[in-house]
């Protein structure tokens, strides 16, 4: 019994749901900074947050081991479909569970938020199961980051704060965004590891499509420009002269996995996995913890 919960355990992915945290964050940051945070809502943002992410790591597990994307030469963690370890069936069926109890969660928003929600969780939804499956898997036309940044930044934060404040503006838009660019990292480490098998296996993610040298460029890039884009989004909740002190330190630490991205290959790549996702968590506490000093 506790083998069989540790295997779904591993099958969710814990060391990447950090990323579904991070938008939440960030958008109850600036809610706060308005007065209007409010708990209830936050929670059970993060709820359907995590709820989703681990639908798509369940589908993701799914779909590589059908497309044969999963043999034995992965690098990465190992797979629990591909490994026998949970059956390609029951998998889908668990997969059918969290987005069914994500949907309900995103349901009970439509009190705060209003009926716009309910297109937006169902798009949201959809695109979980899109991303890897499908007639069109996003994942493997090169669409993969752009639905990250978009799903895992600029909706996440923008449906947070309108949630919590009922009202939108292109700040916040900028700032989700930002949180997209930063969430990328962690797909990028994971799709520069894997270059090498999905290219054999015709996945065109960006690393594939541009090259290594190319997405090691973007990981360092990705968080100076979410950061950069602060003197925008920031500007309404504090001194923004202070913004460029307080980023100092997710500065230095975006750096040093950058650096480290350059040196480690193959499997060492997977060490940078849950860093790159703390990375996200460390940015939007970044913002939080600005917006308590200075608002």
């Amino acid at each position: 019994m506790f083998n069989a919960i540790k295997t779904w355990i591993r099958a969710a992915r814990p060391k990447t749901l950090m990323v579904s945290l991070a938008p939440v964050i960030m958008a109850s940051a600036f809610a706060a900074g308005q007065d209007k945070f409010r708990w209830l809502p936050v929670l059970i943002c993060h709820i359907f947050a995590v709820l989703a992410q681990i639908t798509s790591n369940f589908i993701n597990d799914y779909a590589d081991f059908k497309k044969g994307a999963d043999d034995e030469h992965r690098l990465g963690p190992e797979r629990m479909v591909a490994s026998g370890l949970i059956k390609p069936e029951s998998i889908l069926i668990a997969a059918i569970i969290t987005s069914s109890l994500a949907f309900l969660s995103g349901l009970s928003l439509i009190y705060w938020g209003g009926w716009i929600l309910l297109p937006i969780g169902i798009c949201i939804i959809i695109c979980t199961f899109a991303y890897s499956t499908g007639p069109y898997p996003l994942s493997y036309h090169g669409l993969g980051d752009i639905a990250v940044i978009l799903f895992y930044g600029i909706i996440p934060v923008v449906f947070t704060y309108y949630i919590l404040t009922s009202t939108l503006n292109y700040n916040i838009i900028i700032a989700g965004f930002a949180m997209g660019l930063v969430v990328d990292e962690l797909l990028i480490v994971n799709n520069y590891r894997d270059a090498e098998q999905d290219a054999i296996h015709n996945k065109k993610t960006t690393v594939v499509l541009f090259g290594r040298k190319f997405m090691k460029v973007v990981y360092l890039l990705n968080p100076i420009i979410a950061i950069a884009l602060g003197f925008v989004y920031m500007k309404p909740f504090i001194e923004i002269r202070l913004w460029p002190l307080l980023c100092i330190p997710v500065l230095i630490y975006s750096l040093i996995l950058s650096k480290k991205l350059g040196k480690l290959e193959k499997q060492a790549l997977n060490k940078l996995i849950g860093l790159s996702s703390l990375e996200a968590v460390f940015f939007s506490l970044t913002v939080a913890v600005a917006i308590r000093i200075l608002a």
